[in-house]
């Protein structure tokens, strides 16, 4: 499917006047890619800019249990962690809604309550001082390393995670559609909010933005071209029979700013799944609500294949540097894997005995962790991701349901946090 790109009097009413309204010329070449504030470790939702649910840490191919801990309440997204030996969860149960534990015990080491339980809807965001970010349905928060409130900045809407920018300011975008770009320092707005959808009031149900539905606009975590400054984000504007994937550009410096670039109408049903970017940020990926997994070139947007995976992912994909991904589970699919074989997409394998419970991740090594159904619940496995071959085997104790965002630490630690408050971690056997 071509794109829509986006320029003239649509730009002026989308932006309205935090924006120039102008057709934007065309995205910029490719950079270098600077230095990231990104913390080291699995530090923001999707583990890292590009959302692409992969870990550079050689991952073990046989686990032991280490530690579990149950939550008041339910967790929505995985467990991001730093080199310092720190867990960071959210819930949205009694008392504390941010959590940080020892990953060698699983022991908290500090909880917060500046934030409300809206904050569920975000990972915790790390940068490489040790700071943390998380929003709630009310302000951007920024802590300390030991949970000391930094600053806060009020906002409209709920976002579903941070990222950030090439210049290491935060941008995010809340569940009605506005887009914010603070200074990671102060919290003070680096320009503007932009409103997608002008004049829309926080009324929206954030509970629809589980299964990104039309009742929650923006519905995933942005992902960022830390080479160029563009930015990626699903959405579903008022009145539109489906769900989209837009591309806008920002440039910071002197004269910040945010512009339209294109706009890609492709997703029937809307969206579950945050966009994918390749490694060399030539391509996109995304899935919808209908079973299809889309790849676009992110220069122009057009549609470059589309593959049916026979289900709708309850989750986000995961993406390894040589494009092999792994979509999240939903229904009774199967655990697969799918390979970019350049103008089309090939099935690599797929385990019809491994009933895919969860959003899996791979790390480097040609290993993967997956949640599948077993007998009485639900299992943590370890695939060879070439083959899908199951290479080890571990109980996730009591009624999980699903696990809604595996994370490795950079030790090798493997975090499972489940739906229904519980979160598993296990070691490198």
């Amino acid at each position: 499917m071509p794109a829509k790109h986006v320029g003239g009097a649509a730009l002026a009413v989308l932006l309205l006047a935090s924006v120039a309204a102008s057709s934007p010329p065309a995205p910029p070449r490719r950079m270098d890619r600077p230095a990231s504030v990104y913390g080291a470790g699995w530090s923001t939702a999707h583990a890292d800019a590009g959302n692409t649910d992969y870990s550079p840490v050689v991952g073990a191919r046989n686990l032991t249990p280490a530690w579990q801990r149950g939550f008041s309440g339910s967790i929505y997204l995985g467990a991001t962690n730093d080199a310092a030996g720190r867990v960071y969860v959210t819930t949205n149960g009694t008392g504390c809604h941010l959590h940080a534990l020892d990953t060698a015990t699983g022991k908290t080491a500090w909880c917060s309550g500046e934030v409300d339980r809206e904050a569920i809807a975000s990972s915790a965001l790390l940068d490489r001082d040790g700071r943390i970010y998380l929003a709630d349905g009310k302000a951007m928060h920024s802590f300390d390393a030991d949970g000391n409130l930094r600053w806060e900045t009020p906002i409209v809407g709920t976002p579903l995670s941070a990222q950030f920018t090439p210049a290491g300011n935060l941008v995010f975008i809340t569940h009605i559609g506005r887009v914010y770009v603070l200074d990671r320092e102060t919290g003070e707005p680096v320009l503007p909010p932009v409103e997608l959808i002008p004049g829309a009031p926080d009324t929206d149900d954030t509970r629809a933005c589980m299964r990104g539905t039309a009742e929650c606009p923006s519905s995933n975590t942005l992902a960022v071209d830390l080479a160029t400054g563009r930015i990626f984000f699903t959405f579903w504007d008022k009145g539109a029979p489906a769900a989209d994937i837009r591309a806008m550009q920002l440039t910071e410096g002197d004269d910040p700013s945010i512009r339209p670039l294109w706009r890609n109408e492709s997703l029937p049903g809307g969206s579950a799944t945050s966009p994918d970017l390749s490694a060399d940020g030539s391509r996109l990926y995304v899935g919808d609500n209908e079973g299809g997994i889309h790849a676009l070139d992110t220069a122009t947007g057009d549609t470059i294949w589309s593959h049916d995976t026979g289900y709708a992912a309850g989750g986000s994909s995961s993406l390894s540097p040589d494009g092999l991904i792994m979509p999240a589970g939903g229904g009774d699919g199967a655990l697969m894997a799918i390979r970019d074989a350049g103008d089309r997409a090939e099935r690599v394998w797929t385990k019809e005995g491994l009933v895919n419970r969860g959003i899996p991740v791979q790390a480097a090594g040609g290993v993967a962790y997956a949640t599948v159904s077993a007998a009485l619940g639900n299992d943590l496995v370890v695939v060879d991701t070439a083959t899908g071959a199951e290479l080890d085997r571990e109980r996730l104790p009591g009624a999980t349901l699903f696990s809604v965002g595996t994370t490795v630490a950079p030790d090798g630690t493997v975090l499972v946090p489940t739906i229904t408050g519980e979160l598993f971690a296990f070691r490198p056997g």
